[in-house]
């Protein structure tokens, strides 16, 4: 009977049963599978203070024009906080070409945190890593048993430099969140293989759905979970079972895995019709399928030159798909392959590299670009799951080699602490050059001066900053590696219509025109030409187009501040009025759309209505001359000469050059008898504009009246 029953057992195993999960945790000490619980606290406080610690430089960056506008900054439905609209919103919209609710979720709650402070938004995103960080630790104990590797797994994750650009860009919080709900479906995951129950399976179904609902590249997970079957579960071998018994295990393994990847196709589905929706995916004639391979292959070794050895880092990998090298990727295919053969190879001894090499090349297939998205080569913010298993295979791999000399123990673990401290200071220096646009693209230039993205996003952070010369300068070199790139057409275009040079406007007009030819449904084109029609004394074309704009996109603020120009330049004040409303519904922030309201209430006689929107303006924006301006000159229509006045110095302090504030500060200080300072206002007003024939008529009559003042005293 003894007997019968071994001989039972051995062929239960043979057939395909899984044996006990806990069976991986044999192949660790007893010492380091019964850690004391202050152990695995310490190790999570450490991560958690460490990776704070390298990650603190984001308190002094800012928003970014790359895509943080599009995820928070403007973005209308997520600075109006959650509430049931945008909670529907957030579940229904294909904004920024993807479908992540609760990113945008996240983001909202953010807003309505932090407002318009970037701070606030970038330490979420380092508490969200540190958590990340410390998830991946538990799994990894809890998996293999191992603390110090556990330990050492995670603190490469928390620390490497290819992973500031998911953490210190507010744009990619969908990594982390993603990273998050996965590292706790993985957990769960393994809590249900230890007692299979289907109110368990229940909480890997709904953590992998908050998964698939941050970022579609979870899309893998069902397939990590296989892997994590194979080592360290094994609940499938690839040595001890017959080819039947294998197939018998593989086949239940997926079935008990049906829910997930239905989720997964299902995300993907809806993904795909998101970016095609919003442009993002590239058509084969631009990307062959040639190319899109041969760049898979050679941005699979990239990834893996970035994993151990990061620098230097860049945010955008330029593609160069004209040039692509034949010969660079038949190399990096056998090198691939290569890697495979050995992994396999030794699948019996060190299955932990099989498990690491294929979680690295599995979790890298959605975005390795045989669906291109986007024009980049490759991104940085890619690796963030993906690098764990090299991580794994590299740690175990060290681990086990040294495993029965204490030496090379020692020497094993101060080589560990090297990497983690060396890694942790390069990306203290990467966070700072994710500052702000200029620093990031400063340094994506300084590593390669090619591609229209780094341009383009230079050209359009300079715009901003009034900034003209520099602007065009980038927005031309942007056109030169994509001359019907419709965004920075239209944003050079713009660029050119505020130089307010005639040749310029021509220029600006050809290219809106381009624009248009190559995206006929892009209302910002048509805004731009309904602007350029204002710049050539065209009111209504303004009107026509700045409608068409308002036609594809009703929310576009700009669009509805044209039209009220437009409008108003056709006397319907009114009309215009209530377009400055609808904008600034749309954007409450919108310091420009405050600014039109003010001066059509002006011109309608409502004073004090316009002097509260130019408050109001100051209010979003302080440092703004031209408004300051215009509050004098309003206060002065209403003779309220001394209030007046520290509104027209308020604007030379930030505009000193302005002719005609110091003309209309002189005249307000002749309004209340102060004519030497007056007189001395005049005159900087001629000095500044020779041929302003008011301020010289100013100036002699201040004059004059100080000679009759200085007589009268006599």
């Amino acid at each position: 009977m003894p007997g019968k029953t071994r001989q039972n057992k051995s062929q239960r195993e043979s057939q395909g049963k899984r044996p006990p999960a806990v069976a991986a945790l044999r192949k660790a000490p007893t010492s380091q599978r019964f850690r004391k619980p202050w152990q695995i606290a310490a190790v999570c406080v450490i991560l958690a203070v460490v990776t704070v610690l390298v990650y603190s430089g984001v308190r002094n960056n800012d928003f970014l024009t790359y895509d943080d506008g599009v995820y928070v900054s403007e973005n209308h439905q997520v600075q109006m906080g959650v509430n049931p609209h945008t909670i529907a919103w957030a579940f229904t919209t294909f904004h920024a070409s993807n479908w992540h609710p609760l990113t945008w979720v996240s983001h909202m709650v953010d807003w309505s945190l932090y407002g318009r402070n970037p701070v606030g938004h970038h330490l979420t995103n380092v508490f969200l890593h540190a958590a990340n960080a410390i998830l991946l630790f538990l799994l990894l104990l809890y998996l293999t048993g191992f603390l110090g590797r556990a330990a050492i797994a995670a603190f490469l994750f928390a620390v490497h430099p290819a992973h500031v650009e998911s953490v210190a860009w507010l744009a990619e919080r969908k990594d982390l969140l993603c990273a998050f709900f996965s590292l706790i479906a993985l957990l769960v995951y393994v809590w249900y293989v230890r007692s299979p129950s289907w109110k368990r399976l229940a909480w890997v179904v709904l953590a992998s759905a908050c998964a698939l609902m941050s970022k579609p590249m979870a899309v893998t997970l069902p397939f990590i979970m296989l892997l994590l079957d194979y080592w360290p579960l094994r609940r499938v071998s690839f040595t001890q079972q017959t080819h039947a018994a294998r197939f018998s295990s593989l086949r239940k393994l997926f079935l008990e895995k049906w829910p997930l990847f239905i989720l997964a196709i299902f995300s993907s589905v809806v993904t795909f019709l998101a970016q095609r929706s919003g442009g993002s995916v590239i058509i084969l004639e631009a990307f062959p399928m040639w190319v899109r391979f041969s760049n898979a292959a050679i941005s699979y070794c990239r990834y893996l030159r970035i994993a151990f050895w990061p620098y230097p880092l860049t945010a955008y990998y330029y593609h160069d798909r004209i040039h692509t090298s034949i010969p660079a990727a038949a190399l990096s295919a056998i090198a691939l392959f290569l890697i495979t053969a050995v992994c396999w190879r030794t699948r019996k001894t060190r299955p932990y590299c099989l498990f690491g090499w294929l979680w690295f090349l599995e979790t890298l297939v959605p975005v390795i670009g045989i669906v291109q998205v986007g024009v980049q080569a490759m991104a940085e913010r890619y690796t963030y799951l993906p690098f764990i298993g090299i991580f794994i295979a590299a740690v175990w791999l060290i681990g086990d080699a040294v495993a029965n000399s204490p030496k090379l123990k020692v020497a094993a673990q101060l080589l560990a602490v090297a990497v983690i401290v060396a890694c942790a200071f390069e990306t203290r220096a990467q966070v700072k050059v994710w500052k702000n646009t200029v620093t990031l693209f400063t340094h994506v230039l300084e590593v390669d001066p090619r591609g229209e993205l780094p341009n383009s996003s230079l050209g359009v952070q300079y715009l901003r900053q009034g900034k003209l010369a520099e602007s065009l300068k980038y927005f031309d070199q942007a056109l030169v590696y994509n001359p019907y790139g419709a965004m920075t057409l239209s944003y050079s275009a713009y660029a050119l219509m505020q130089t307010h040079d005639q040749h310029n406007l021509q220029v600006a007009g050809q290219r809106i025109q381009k624009a248009l030819s190559v995206t006929p449904g892009d209302f910002f084109s048509w805004a731009d030409l309904g602007l350029w029609s204002a710049y050539m004394g065209r009111p209504k074309d303004e009107e026509t187009y700045s409608r068409k704009a308002l036609a594809i996109d009703p929310n576009f603020a700009a669009a509805h501040l044209y039209l009220a120009d437009a409008l108003q330049a056709q006397g319907k004040l009114d009309e215009a009025a209530q377009q400055c409303r609808q904008a600034i519904a749309l954007e409450p922030e919108n310091s420009d759309a405050h600014i039109s309201l003010g001066a059509i209430l002006n011109q309608q006689g409502l004073n004090q209505q316009a002097l509260d929107e130019f408050h109001r303006s100051l209010a979003i924006l302080p440092d703004q001359a031209p408004v300051y301006y215009k509050i004098g000159s309003t206060l002065l229509e209403t003779h309220r000469f001394p209030e007046a006045i520290e509104a027209f110095k308020q604007s030379l302090h930030f505009d000193p050059a302005n002719a005609h504030a110091h003309n209309d500060l002189g005249v307000a200080l002749s309004q209340v008898g102060d004519y030497s300072n007056a007189a001395e206002q005049f005159n900087r007003a001629v000095q500044l504009d020779p041929s302003y024939a008011d301020a010289k008529r100013n100036l002699a009559l201040a004059q004059a009246r100080m000679k009759n003042r200085q007589f009268s005293q006599r």
